[in-house]
């Protein structure tokens, strides 16, 4: 591991959920141990994979992880929340097993929870362009994201969120498909959620190509929807929007389909 953080600085765990990632877990490690501002401790929770994965991070990454190897496979929210139970750090950040982020990005979400310690839940862009290398702006405006734009999209990745460690803070385990928009539309109704415009994840396959976590567009929309329904249980006010929010959701799965 890197030098442990300053003793005023945020303390970070990062969970990296991955299952059968063998072409791609050490790009994703790698870019958290080449972080200017390193993480506390990086967990790797491996859901149960059936191929090298296992070898590969224990081989190369002994004693820098902290590694979790699940024996029966429960999805990434399973994994993530088992990684969230044993994350000593006071905020937890997602990296997904192929993606990586760029360097900086720790060291920025340091000066930026530092300057807003009221910030509960944040989150940033994604790109699938190339930004190991680019250099960050020095002027970055932090922006207060509204509870109700979460409702029509999901404009937040996993792999671009950084929430508080707080034991009621977890994934609906049951949840395969929208998990980080239920967790974040669960947070955020309660919670101020802040972001900026810059993007410090990259993504290496799409989220709707073919074999990718969301590559089934028709369970997404269902995932959805169950994140609609869940919000009744926040408020029962939510209960009216139901249909309009349904309809929404299936209307972006026709418009989707036929723009193939």
């Amino acid at each position: 591991m890197n030098e442990p953080v300053r003793n005023n600085g945020i303390k970070f765990s990062v969970i990296i959920p991955v299952y059968n990632g063998a072409e791609t877990i050490e790009r994703a490690i790698d870019s958290v141990l080449a972080q200017s501002y390193p993480a506390i401790e990086i967990i790797v929770v491996d859901d149960a994979s059936s191929d090298k994965t296992h070898e590969i991070v224990q081989d190369k990454y002994a004693g820098n992880i902290q590694f979790i190897q699940k024996i029966v496979n429960q999805g990434s929210s399973a994994a993530r929340n088992k990684g969230m139970d044993v994350a000593s750090g006071n905020y937890i950040a997602f990296l997904d097993a192929d993606d990586a982020w760029h360097p900086d990005k720790l060291m920025l979400m340091n000066t930026i929870l530092l300057s807003k310690p009221d910030i509960t839940l944040f989150f940033h862009p994604y790109t699938q362009d190339n930004i190991m290398d680019k250099k960050l702006p020095e002027d970055i405006v932090v922006y207060k994201f509204p509870f109700v734009k979460l409702l029509p999209s999901n404009p937040i990745a996993t792999s671009c969120v950084v929430i508080r460690n707080k034991p009621a803070f977890r994934f609906e385990s049951t949840m395969r498909y929208m998990e980080d928009l239920d967790l974040c539309m669960q947070v955020g109704y309660k919670h101020k959620i802040y972001m900026i415009n810059i993007p410090l994840t990259q993504i290496f396959r799409p989220f709707t190509s073919q074999g990718g976590i969301s590559g089934n567009k028709w369970k997404m929309r269902l995932g959805e929807m169950r994140a609609y329904r869940r919000l009744v249980k926040l408020n029962p006010l939510f209960l009216p929007l139901l249909p309009f929010l349904f309809i929404t959701s299936i209307g972006k799965h026709i418009v989707k389909k036929f723009q193939k």
